[in-house]
């Protein structure tokens, strides 16, 4: 019993609580053992009493030893206090310090410490060491400043971080502007899936800039996209935007290869193009039902390596102005460009010679630390390739950039939003560059519930709360501030994660895993410094079991929620549209869920039973409940006066899916209360074929499904560009 206390003990110091509240709503105990394995993944000594007793008087020691913290947030609202930790024998003395702002000024301070409150007190190495709270200067600017106190001859710093009051809003949707707010609408996409006439077989930053262009003129503000992290170049086929190999940096598939100047100055480029052969692959790349990654990249990657050398033989050779940007880009994005182009390098390297090189984990120990020796030796040695891999990045954030202001050019009130996916390939870029900041015996999950009995393991490695903290947030910041360039807005999947992730452990399932808790404060404070200096709107998916604490932060934040339209039955009917929260991003469907057509024809239960996940019962149990769904939502629509022509719910074969009912579903989307809502492209076109089934990986070609009709096509059609503007009248009702 003695060591197990110690082990909570232990664990509750290490932010691993011990209950928590599931998806009924009932609580649960983590067991002991559950702990151990996390403490371990951590790298925190605890199989036997003396190690645990150990391990917990060294993170007290480091608790309590400092002066003040490496790193204080405080929000703008709430009070402006520092923690100063001392040896209570010198409770009255006083110390000196300073407030190194980020614009240069400096504001002096002098602290008597008898004058500070004690908030707590605790003995260690048999000194007894008292928390005060000093009262900083209310009027600091938000930023990122620096603060040092002197004690003596002992002197310690801290990155202070003063966080506005709430995210940026803007004023389309401010309720702090005079006269009424407005009710915007738009699309989410995924883009890879767009079609055009122009692009090369998955849909491109081209597409994202005619297609703002397009919605715009229906009266639509705001474009979703999926996360366009960077993923593998030279290996097309590992094609899930929810697990990159970096989220600072942006998939080079996305780049519209027409529209570069190299394009369209070089000769040689053109007669590649233009051969019969480059043609016939080309076509075939654009007519596929799925994106075939291996064949776009093949394309895009010849072409996009022939403009990197006319770039380098022309631009760089007469210094022109596009040179100098280029130069300045790099100098810009500094080290940590450099050693993602260097990992794009060696991964292509590595993966040339063996086609199971799936990442760093799978490379000749010497090039798995990017200081080595090796690793220095290879950067020496393909400067040009890595610098092929920065010019990428380049363009890829050129050309978003240039679709962010077509968007607001073409009248949209807010433009694009950019998704931050919850973690990271264990084998990716990130981890490679920045390992410590990451637990790599863990992965990141969900706790089991009704639909996953025994929990989901995602895979993606934890960033590690401690090592978050002595590195006062850096690879935090860096990462949000990356996702907030070049968009108006940003959706955080899984904004939980700021408070709480669920850990699962290497060698079992999920249901093996515990919680482990972040500091919500502290990364908040950091989401809203950046949205304020991005001017980028916040939307946190909070769908699935949201902790109070999550409820409780979030709003006052002006963090906007996430509603799902098909999550919403209360009873015998779905959510009333004025019961729907007003600061939310409201839509039918997304990703995870089957389209709108799919779900009330039942295709993702046959799906589901066709790949093994059901039997013919589970199946059968599944529709009757469908069924029971849709009849709450003919009722509710019914109620809403949207009722679609010919349904009667007490007669079967009227209940058959038509364009009429997809119409009157998104007319109840867009009376919703939310200020923003958004429809997926795939409903407008009636698909019933889903873009992703959670739980699969090779049973089905997620990630890969394609629009049935093109850009121009979608906007052509009159039935289209009605549906538009009756629901853009709707939201301004």
């Amino acid at each position: 019993m003695h060591k197990i206390n110690q082990i909570n003990a232990l664990a509750e110091l290490c932010g691993i609580p011990a209950h928590y509240i599931d998806a009924a709503g009932n609580p649960v105990t983590i067991e002991t053992e559950y702990k151990i394995s996390a403490l371990k993944a951590m790298g925190i000594a605890a199989s036997n009493a003396l190690e645990i007793q150990a391990s917990i008087d060294t993170i007290l020691r480091k608790q309590w030893s400092p002066l003040i913290p490496v790193v204080h947030v405080v929000h703008y609202g709430q009070p402006f206090t520092l923690p100063i930790q001392i040896d209570e024998k010198y409770r009255k003395d006083s110390i000196k310090g300073e407030i190194h702002l980020e614009d240069s000024r400096s504001i002096p301070l002098k602290i008597d410490l008898a004058n500070l409150s004690e908030v707590d007190r605790l003995s260690v190495d048999k000194q007894e060491r008292i928390r005060l709270l000093f009262t900083l200067p209310d009027d600091l600017p938000t930023g990122y400043h620096q603060l040092t106190l002197t004690q003596g001859s002992h002197q310690e710093q801290c990155r202070l971080i003063v966080a506005p009051q709430t995210c940026y809003e803007p004023d389309i949707l401010s309720d702090e502007q005079p006269g009424p707010t407005e009710k915007i609408w738009g699309v989410s996409v995924q883009l890879y899936t767009l079609r055009s006439e122009n692009n090369w077989g998955m849909g491109d930053f081209g597409d994202l800039k005619q297609l703002v262009t397009e919605l715009a003129q229906q009266g639509a503000d705001i474009v979703g996209l999926n996360p366009i992290h960077s993923l593998y170049p030279a290996n097309p086929l590992h094609c899930s935007p929810y697990s990159p190999s970096s989220r600072n940096f942006i998939n080079p598939l996305y780049i519209d290869i027409t529209a570069l100047e190299e394009y369209r100055e070089s000769a040689d480029i053109q007669q590649r193009v233009g051969s019969d052969d480059f043609q016939r692959q080309l076509q075939e790349a654009r007519n596929s039902t799925h994106v075939e990654y291996d064949q776009v990249a093949a394309l895009k990657f010849a072409i996009l390596a022939m403009a990197f050398v006319h770039f380098e033989k022309h631009s760089k050779a007469h210094q022109s102005s596009r040179s100098t940007e280029f130069g300045h880009y790099c100098e810009q994005k500094g080290d940590d460009l450099k050693l993602q182009a260097t990992y794009e390098t060696l991964f292509e390297n590595f993966r040339a010679s063996d086609i199971n090189s799936w990442g760093w984990n799978c490379w000749p120990a010497d090039y798995q630390n990017p200081d080595s020796p090796s690793v220095r030796g290879f950067i020496a040695q393909s400067k040009e390739r890595i610098r092929f891999y920065m010019y990428l990045q380049w363009l890829a954030e050129q050309q978003l950039a240039d679709a962010q202001q077509a968007a607001r050019a073409a009248g949209m009130g807010v433009g694009i939003y950019r998704d931050l996916a919850v973690g990271v390939d264990r084998g990716g870029a990130d981890i490679w560059a920045h390992r410590d900041s990451y637990v790599l015996d863990a992965s990141v999950g969900a706790p089991p519930d009704s639909a996953a009995p025994q929990g989901q393991n995602w895979g993606l490695p934890p960033f590690s709360p401690a090592r978050l903290q002595q590195q006062a947030y850096d690879p935090f910041i860096a990462m949000v501030q990356a996702n907030m360039r070049h968009c108006a807005a940003l959706r955080i999947d899984h904004v939980m994660a700021i408070f709480r992730l669920w850990w699962c452990p290497p060698d079992k399932t999920a249901d093996y895993g515990v919680y482990v808790t972040y500091p919500l404060h502290d990364l908040l404070g950091i989401i809203k410094l950046e949205s304020a200096r991005h001017h980028c709107l916040i939307f946190g998916e909070d769908l699935g079991t949201v902790p109070p604490e999550i409820e409780a932060a979030l709003p006052p934040a002006r963090c906007y929620s996430n509603e799902v339209v098909l999550f919403s039955r209360t009873k015998d009917q779905f959510l009333a549209p004025e019961k729907y929260k007003p600061r939310a991003m409201t839509c039918i469907s997304n990703h995870d869920i089957p389209t709108l057509r799919a779900w009330w024809n039942c295709n993702d239960l046959d799906l589901r039973q066709r790949l093994g996940f059901y039997d013919a019962a589970k199946t059968q149990q599944e529709k009757t409940a469908r069924h029971e769904d849709k009849l709450a939502l003919l009722k509710t629509l019914q109620q809403i006066g949207e009722t679609p022509y010919g349904v009667n719910p007490s007669d079967m074969k009227s209940l058959g899916y038509s364009r009429d009912l997809m119409e009157k579903i998104h007319y109840y989307l867009g009376k919703t209360a939310s200020k923003i809502v958004v429809l997926q492209l795939e409903d407008v076109l009636e698909l019933d074929t889903p873009v992703n089934v959670p739980g699969t990986s090779s049973e089905y070609r997620n990630w890969s499904r394609k629009l049935t009709r093109s850009i121009s096509e979608i906007f052509a059609s009159e039935a289209n560009r009605t549906f538009f503007s009756n629901f853009g009248l709707i939201r301004k009702a």
